[in-house]
């Protein structure tokens, strides 16, 4: 940020020294104004202060980095990521690096640390991979997404793999949807729409009628199928959904039907509407249009 007046220049100037306050209160209400500020003035005393002893600090600082958006802060977030002694502050590093722009050598490292110890880190490094979209990362996520015990990192891994849209990924996206984890195949549902390959439109089919998935399954058929396709398979699983007295998933599946054929849509909505079981759904209903 440039040209900032004086009065803010020396507010600024007193959040850098407050840095170095042996109070950690104080130091972390620094580091979150400064990255507050955005100011490249503070890109170097923040990165001085990833050294320092407190754990909720350094995630703080790590925090304003990316904020701040610096190049700069790439290597030292790296080396928070590789050597750090807290997972929290190894997993906000990681968190961090998603939004920067980094290079073939500076991906690898995160590429590394998905083998790290704690599962925070391999989720945000999950979905910094996907941020970033480095090809050479897929198999890697791929593998993991195999072997993954925590359903936290496997749910970032099925995001992860939708935003490369490598068809590698789509085989073990739709063996992601039998996950015993709903947030797993909800993202892995999400992920086989943004691929968009026909694939998977008999899995989807599957995955649909379970309760819960609607959302994001009705919406990847709506992206994979042509508009007829979809219309008919979201409409015949729209009565089943309602005849099964599963109601909040006849709303989502109606959501996305309004996007891809208002006219159909409107219909089921006025019949929402008018009857008593989706009382309690009424002014969700009310969004859509």
């Amino acid at each position: 940020m440039n040209g900032i007046s004086s009065k803010h220049e020396k507010t600024l100037t007193e959040y850098i020294r407050e840095l170095s306050s042996d109070e950690n209160k104080v130091q972390i209400q620094a580091a979150i104004a400064l990255g507050e500020w955005d100011n490249d003035r503070a890109v170097s005393p923040l990165i001085g202060a990833l050294s320092a002893k407190n754990d909720d600090f350094r995630r703080e600082v790590a925090r304003a980095l990316k904020e701040i958006g610096n190049k700069r802060a790439i290597k030292p977030l790296i080396d928070v990521v590789y050597n750090d002694p807290s997972p929290e502050v190894r997993a906000e590093a990681a968190y961090a690096l998603g939004y920067f722009s980094l290079s073939s050598n500076e991906s690898d490292v995160l590429i590394e640390s998905l083998n790290d110890d704690h599962y925070l880190v391999r989720q945000n490094i999950a979905f910094a991979l996907g941020k970033i979209k480095r090809r050479k990362s897929v198999m890697p996520l791929i593998k993991l997404l195999e072997t993954e015990e925590n359903y936290n990192v496997r749910e970032l891994i099925a995001w992860s793999l939708g935003e490369f849209k490598d068809k590698r990924a789509i085989q073990p996206l739709i063996l992601a949807l039998n996950d015993n984890h709903i947030a797993v195949r909800r993202n892995a549902a999400y992920a086989l729409g943004r691929l968009g390959n026909p694939s998977a439109v008999t899995a989807l089919k599957n995955n649909l009628l379970r309760e819960g998935e609607a959302k994001e399954t009705a919406w990847a058929l709506s992206k994979i199928l042509k508009k007829r396709f979809a219309m008919k398979i979201l409409k015949e699983t729209y009565k089943k959904k309602r005849k099964g007295r599963v109601f909040g998933d006849c709303v989502e599946i109606c959501r996305i039907l309004f996007e891809i054929d208002r006219k159909s849509a409107e219909e089921l909505i006025k019949e929402m509407l008018n009857e008593r079981d989706f009382t309690h759904y009424h002014d969700e209903i009310k969004t859509i249009i």
